[in-house]
């Protein structure tokens, strides 16, 4: 019999929560389920789409990655047979609630006969601008673990059923759900975010997108800026280097950023803190166009992306998300 499980969506929450010394172990499952199919196929088929598809975009090995991705599904299948108690780390942006509703959907086949239990925020008043359970110290961590909420059977069929929307191909089902989850507290407003990240109806960027398109357009040309400027006034989906990353290659490619120099060259490659400081994006004329609405980015230069199980390919009709209406639409 195992001891008490925590189980966390990366290293920045491993390391502190470490050092807190609860009781049990500590297990990483971690992969961004933002970016990249997610698909309604079998396991060992998903792993290998998203292996594929992160291995192209990061340039890296996909044997790997499916390796890494394997790996950490079988550690969820063991916990569940032998834990004492499963204790779920997932706070309430977009990258955990995804991570969440997976593991939920997988311990929901069999479900455990440990009790599960969730510790999951979206402030601390020590953290003005709580971002995630990374920013915390070790006692601050230890200090949330006596407020752990039990999960009962109701949450495992409702991270079941928003999984399935997720890996669908046409996103209504998300928008359905975006209205009628009720036990996972932060689910809702994280795949109301999840739908913001379709083309806009107006001009055909994501929200990331445009915020990042109008922040290089006001002064924001290094990384540091961006992701700065990015996480200003978010709540549910803060960018990473690599959300940024992925977006001024794309951005580039569809016309709409100017890319040069130094910054130019290190996007071929993974950002590090070397690349935090390199300039060089400015938006072109198309892009101004775009960022108004006077050109559509689909229509103008096409598209090529995933959203959960959405493809987001060629140059129209695509799923898009009307920010007024706050509904999605085929157009």
């Amino acid at each position: 019999m195992t001891t008490i499980v925590h189980v966390v969506n990366g290293e920045a929450t491993a390391a502190p929560l470490a050092e807190a010394e609860l009781p049990g172990e500590i297990l990483v499952w971690a992969d961004a389920l933002d970016r990249g199919p997610v698909l309604p196929i079998g396991d060992a088929e998903h792993r290998a789409a998203r292996a594929a598809y992160w291995a192209q975009d990061l340039g890296t090995d996909a044997a790997s990655i499916d390796r890494d991705l394997a790996a950490a599904d079988a550690a969820i299948d063991a916990i569940a047979r032998t834990a004492e108690e499963i204790v779920l780390w997932y706070e309430h942006d977009l990258f955990d609630q995804l991570a969440l509703i997976r593991i939920l959907a997988r311990l929901g086949r069999v479900p455990p006969t440990a009790p599960l239990t969730l510790v999951s925020i979206d402030r601390h008043p020590d953290v003005p601008d709580f971002q995630g359970f990374g920013q915390l110290e070790a006692y601050q961590l230890a200090s949330l673990w006596p407020r752990r909420i039990p999960l009962a059977r109701e949450a495992l069929d409702e991270a079941a059923a928003a999984w399935l929307a997720v890996c669908a191909p046409d996103p209504r089902g998300v928008a359905f759900l975006t209205k009628r989850t009720r036990v996972l507290p932060f689910l809702a407003p994280a795949l109301e975010r999840f739908l913001e990240e379709l083309p806009d109806v107006a001009n055909g960027l994501t929200r990331t997108e445009a915020a990042l398109v109008r922040a290089i357009d006001g002064g924001a040309t290094s990384l540091t800026a961006m992701l700065r400027a990015l996480h200003a006034g978010e709540r549910m989906y803060y960018a990473t280097d690599l959300t940024v990353w992925h977006a001024l290659r794309a951005l580039s490619a569809a016309g709409i950023l100017a890319i040069d120099g130094a910054l130019a060259a290190a996007l071929a490659s993974r950002p590090t803190k070397a690349t935090a400081g390199l300039t060089g994006a400015s938006v072109t004329a198309r892009g101004k166009e775009i960022l108004t609405g006077r050109l559509d980015r689909v229509a103008t230069a096409g598209i090529d992306d995933w959203r959960g199980g959405v493809r987001l390919l060629g140059n129209g009709p695509v799923w898009r998300f009307d920010p007024a209406s706050r509904r999605v639409v085929f157009a």
